[in-house]
């Protein structure tokens, strides 16, 4: 299991009182399809539920869905975020 910055495994409050939010991309190879790439993009939650944000084939797609979620971080009220 990684380890957020502040040294914890995800749980109890940042050190900040800061919000915490998780994207996972998980890839794979599917052998016969054209293209074999396939790519999940799930957003995870302070309670470890899952959202699902994408599902594709295509890599341009996949990072710029990252992109664009990355870019609600910052933004007051943007995005899905969790209280940790």
């Amino acid at each position: 299991m990684s380890l957020d910055p502040d040294g914890s495994r995800g749980r109890g409050p940042n050190r900040d009182g800061g919000y915490v939010k998780s994207l996972v991309l998980r890839a794979w190879l599917e052998p016969g399809a054209h293209p074999p790439l396939r790519v999940r993009v799930v957003e995870i939650d302070a309670g470890r539920n899952e959202q699902p944000v994408v599902v594709t084939a295509s890599i341009d797609q996949a990072c710029q869905t990252v992109r664009r979620w990355l870019e609600t971080l910052p933004a007051p009220g943007g995005g899905r975020v969790t209280p940790r």
